[in-house]
């Protein structure tokens, strides 16, 4: 078994670190007034944002379990389809509510 600090750490200082960075970013997008809600190609492209990090967080997650054999890599795939049937699901939530285009 691979220790902690050469499994978990790295992860968990990337995606802390990281989800600092993003948070500040999209603190100072709305800080500067660059994002109008009210617009579909904002929203659109707010919520691209937030699933792309989601979506790299899951990726990176389940290929840690499955080298350290904690699953199967056949679950990888299982994830990330789950994880694509929300994205759609959510999508047309979004549509179907008057959101407009997402």
């Amino acid at each position: 078994m691979l220790p902690f600090e050469h499994t978990w750490l790295p992860f968990i200082y990337l995606y802390s670190l990281g989800g600092i960075l993003f948070s500040i970013g999209i603190w100072i997008i709305f800080r500067a007034k660059s994002i109008d809600l009210k617009r579909s190609h904002h929203r659109r492209w707010l919520f691209i944002l937030f699933f792309g990090f989601v979506w790299y967080f899951s990726i990176h997650g389940l290929v840690n379990l499955a080298a350290l054999d904690v699953i199967r890599p056949f679950y990888i795939l299982v994830g990330l389809f789950i994880e694509f049937i929300i994205f759609i699901v959510v999508v047309k939530l979004m549509k179907s509510h008057g959101t407009g285009e997402v």
